[in-house]
């Protein structure tokens, strides 16, 4: 370790104590949990101000060794041309909060011989970008800001759980950071989709062996959707907020008895994109985890059309064989497809209860041919039409609700998964009262948020940082490791 290195180390836990004594006396007087409570926060202060301090030194370090400035340099000459502007100062803010002054190599690409304004932000600090240090701000700040953001419920709740731990970097920036980091995601994530869709499936992946449950549904949020025409006084723009269907996918494991083997965590993925863009992503990591070799693959969803005239051609896309796939119409979507039945009825409450407790009876004993007939029996008058649709529902996905069957090889009747998936990833996020979204932002934070959800957040953060470094060989693979070590 070089021996600078160590004197600066050693004056930061120097400061670090002197900070320390001279509190010490005022700490000694908390006698309250109050008191106590400031102790606590004023400790932790100091603390995370020592340990920026210390990640600078070492950072100041390794930017002037000459070995990784050469790799950085050959690095970022071998995907573009580059002239060095020599050495250039720079913000860079750290997990604690605090922002240091950083001197290190800056490249410019070339220009045509003409004097013209360069855009701002076209250089690049090759040591910084192998680090990942992006926007002024280190990688675990980036990860850390992007995290709480996307997990809470509104930007300012993230905010505000950033300032508590000591992670203050205004309203502006916070959110600057946020979409720069979401959005690149999402964009390595819809780059990969197309390299997959490209190269087929994997010759062998994760799901080797295991019986899979796949499902896809929608959700609700509002779109900002720009008017045309003039600003109004206040320079604000119209804008209308039309109802959108985000999709998310859900792909998890089952143990010998039909359940979520906690033992492997699931993938979840979403896009604001059409049917076909879900079904596409829906190829590509079941592609790259090796479905194929899946033992049995269950596909559950509701009764909507676009689902199930895209199902087989999934299959066919990623080189399932058929006879490996059941596919299962939602228990509780079936039966409340019951309950709209009898109410296009207007029959008493206790009527509408009986008819429902009957036809549930036979649609769990896997007989819909049953549900049918009675279904057809109430198809009179000005009511035919409406109770029609739901017969052909039945008719039309009468194969897929054979819940006896499914009961007695111990395979899950729903997607009950699928369900808190969309209400954990979607609504609560996107859907909430008075939020209207930019696309890319939405596709953005759906993308960010089904990871979180799903416990994959460290992978994904490491991921965005290394296929991010333009040079790099992509160390980190898209897909993570589904096998959960507690």
């Amino acid at each position: 370790m070089p021996k600078t290195l160590l004197v600066e180390v050693a004056q930061s836990i120097a400061q670090f104590q002197q900070l320390v004594s001279a509190k010490v006396t005022q700490w000694m007087k908390a006698h309250t949990p109050r008191a106590f409570a400031s102790l606590e926060q004023q400790a932790h202060s100091f603390a995370r101000k020592l340990a920026d301090d210390i990640v600078a030194a070492v950072l100041r370090h390794i930017l002037v060794d000459l070995a990784f400035q050469a790799q950085c340099l050959a690095g970022a000459h071998s995907v573009g041309q580059y002239r060095s502007k020599g050495f250039k100062e720079t913000s860079v803010t750290l997990l604690g909060g605090n922002s240091y002054r950083i001197r290190t190599q800056y490249l410019l690409p070339p220009t045509d011989g003409r004097r013209r304004r360069r855009r701002p932000s076209v250089g690049l600090f090759p040591g910084l970008v192998a680090l990942g240090i992006w926007w002024q701000s280190s990688p675990a700040l980036a990860s850390e800001t992007a995290r709480q953001i996307a997990d809470s419920c509104s930007f300012r709740d993230g905010l505000e759980a950033l300032k508590r731990r000591g992670i203050e970097l205004g309203y502006k920036r916070t959110l600057a950071l946020y979409q720069k980091f979401s959005q690149r995601a999402a964009e390595q994530r819809d780059a990969w989709v197309e390299k997959m869709l490209n190269a087929g499936w994997a010759e062998t992946g994760q799901l080797k062996g295991k019986t899979v449950l796949v499902s896809t549904d929608g959700g609700r949020c509002r779109e900002r959707r720009a008017k045309r025409g003039r600003p109004q006084a206040n320079g604000h723009r119209r804008y209308s907020t039309p109802w959108r269907e985000p999709k998310a996918i859900v792909i998890y494991v089952l143990d010998d008895e039909g359940r979520p083997d906690r033992q492997w965590l699931p993938i979840y993925d979403g896009t604001m994109g059409d049917c076909e863009d879900i079904f596409f992503m829906l190829w590509a990591y079941l592609g790259a985890l090796g479905v194929h070799e899946a033992k049995q693959v269950i596909f559950a969803a509701d009764g909507a059309k676009w689902i199930w005239q895209r199902t087989f051609w999934l299959w066919a896309a990623v080189g399932l064989a058929p006879e490996k796939v059941v596919e299962v119409v939602d228990w509780y979507h079936a039966v409340e497809t019951l309950h709209t039945v009898a109410k296009a009825c207007r029959w008493a409450e206790s009527r509408r209860k009986a008819w429902v407790r009957k036809t549930q009876g036979y649609l769990y004993k896997g007989d819909v041919e049953r549900v049918v007939v009675e279904i057809e029996a109430l198809a009179i008058g000005r009511r035919a039409k409406a109770i029609l649709e739901h017969r052909d529902y039945f008719e039309r996905n009468a194969h897929r609700m054979r819940y006896q069957l499914l009961r007695a090889r111990k395979l899950p009747m729903g997607s009950g998964a699928m369900e808190s998936a969309v209400r954990r990833v979607i609504n609560l996020k996107l859907k909430s009262p008075g939020k209207f979204w930019l696309l890319v932002n939405a596709e953005a934070t759906l993308h960010l948020r089904s990871y979180l959800k799903a416990g994959h957040w460290d992978h994904l953060a490491n991921r965005s940082l290394d296929w991010a470094i333009p040079w790099s060989t992509h160390e980190v693979p898209f897909i993570p490791e589904l096998r959960h070590v507690a």
